[in-house]
């Protein structure tokens, strides 16, 4: 092994601390950014992290808790985090020296002698980073921690809207199953009329089964309607992770629910909202330095060793050793290898370019989201005023059909369509409840959920 001496030991090491510094990467290509939205619709309040306590529900405040607390998919993510960590860990241990130690003892029979040998040993090794493909590798490493993170805090917004999303269908079932079994009662006693009036010769034998068939329908209605209910239950136990089998909900109002009004801020604030943004530009960053270290690899590299050791003609004794220390260099540069560095460095170019297309196309569906988001709060807002008014007309209607049929005046026919007309009233009335929810909380999606880069 060739020994270096001081002087050329010590141009290695100046080489080492003055090496090429890494490249740095080009920001993320944002999309072009408009000063407002086009639906500035929207409040004052400011968006929080736990957003959800604007819809005014305790219920939904522990459900959301709950799944913070045990759901599987925080959990999934968390363990994410330790292993980007623990890579970031492995990474950064490629820029220190390594130290080994050995030893060993032998003893060899012969017809005329017997021999013994015992020895320790150390070894030292570094690789001069002098192109920066150790520190590169880190860097990425470290972004890829940083991205696991904010995948961490989408999964947390993903979580926590996906509770709230399931916990709205569940309420909204259960609200149009209360409607259907109002007009499944009201049909009822409708029927009990109709056959008392038959009874007394007042009314048809047609009437009373047309009655009773409104009634057998309004009745079937109710299944459906049930088993939505059941399984919006069950999928919110998974989200929970909590069994289906025992999981239960209380009893809580749809109606009942406020509608917060969140600040939508500028379109240029989006950027440092979303997790999911961050989490790109992270992978971009991580792709930088990937790519710098693929070029790096294209140059030569420079390793130093040393040794030293004891040894003595003793078994399992190193009693008057002898001494040995060896120092060296040891340059390498590859010279064929068909091609594999190269496009190795063509790969992660083609990555980059990748990322960056995605980052760019992240940031437009983020802002197509909260276009979205703002327009829905807009038109369900006004659709919900316009289909009170519908129940409003339909309640009186029904009631005024009621005493007509009563008293003679009206027509079967004209009971049952006024009857069918108010359920679906306040049926759509529901839906449209459940759908103004659902805008609030796509907005509060949308916009990041509370979270904002550090």
């Amino acid at each position: 092994m060739t020994v270096l001496s001081p002087r050329p030991l010590s141009l290695l090491l100046l080489l080492a601390l003055t090496g090429c510094a890494l490249p740095g990467g080009a920001p993320p290509p944002a999309p072009p950014l408009a000063e407002q939205w086009r639906n500035p619709v929207g409040g004052h309040a400011e968006l929080d992290r736990q957003w959800w306590q604007g819809f005014g529900s305790p219920e939904l405040n522990a459900l959301i808790e709950r799944a913070l607390a045990g759901a599987p998919e925080l959990r999934i993510a968390a363990e994410r985090i330790a292993q980007a960590e623990a890579q970031l860990a492995a990474s950064g241990a490629s820029l220190f020296p390594s130290l080994n130690a050995s030893g060993d003892a032998s003893r060899s029979w012969s017809d005329a002698s017997v021999g013994e040998r015992s020895s320790l040993g150390l070894s030292l090794g570094y690789e001069l980073d002098l192109w920066g493909k150790n520190r590169a590798a880190r860097l990425a490493a470290d972004a890829n921690v940083r991205a696991s993170r904010y995948d961490y805090e989408s999964a947390r917004l993903s979580l926590t809207s996906a509770v709230a999303t399931t916990w709205f269908q569940w309420l909204a079932s259960r609200e149009r199953l209360g409607i259907g079994e109002a007009n499944l009662r009201l049909a009822e006693d409708n029927l009990a009329i109709v056959e008392a009036k038959y009874r007394h010769g007042a009314s048809a034998l047609s009437e009373v089964h047309r009655q009773r068939s409104a009634v057998l329908s309004q009745r079937a209605s109710l299944g459906p309607l049930r088993e939505q209910a059941s399984q919006a239950r069950s999928a919110l136990a998974v989200l929970l992770g909590e069994s289906p089998q025992q999981f239960e909900l209380a009893d809580a109002g749809l109606m009942q629910l406020q509608l917060p009004a969140v600040a939508a801020g500028l379109p240029a604030e989006l950027l440092a909202r979303r997790p999911d943004l961050a989490s790109a530009e992270a992978a971009l960053l991580a792709a930088d330095a990937n790519l710098a270290a693929a070029r790096a690899a294209l140059l030569p590299g420079v390793s130093l060793t040393g040794s030293g050791g004891l040894a003595s003609d003793a078994l399992l004794s190193l009693a008057d050793p002898s001494r040995s220390l060896s120092l060296g260099a040891s340059l390498s540069q590859v010279l064929f290898d068909g091609g594999r560095l190269r496009a190795q460095v063509r790969l992660n170019e083609a990555r980059r370019r990748e990322l960056a297309e995605s980052y760019r196309q992240a940031a437009l569906i983020a802002l197509k989201e909260v276009e979205d988001a703002l327009g829905n709060q807009a038109l369900y807002r006004e659709q919900e005023s316009q289909q009170r008014a519908i129940v409003a007309e339909a309640r009186e209607t029904l009631r005024l059909t009621e005493l007509r049929y009563r008293e003679g005046a009206e027509e079967l026919l004209a009971l049952i369509d006024a009857q069918r007309t108010l359920f679906s009233a306040e049926d759509q009335l529901a839906s449209l409840r459940q759908s103004r929810l659902d805008a609030a909380l796509g907005l509060y999606k949308a916009l990041g959920g509370g979270w904002r880069a550090g």
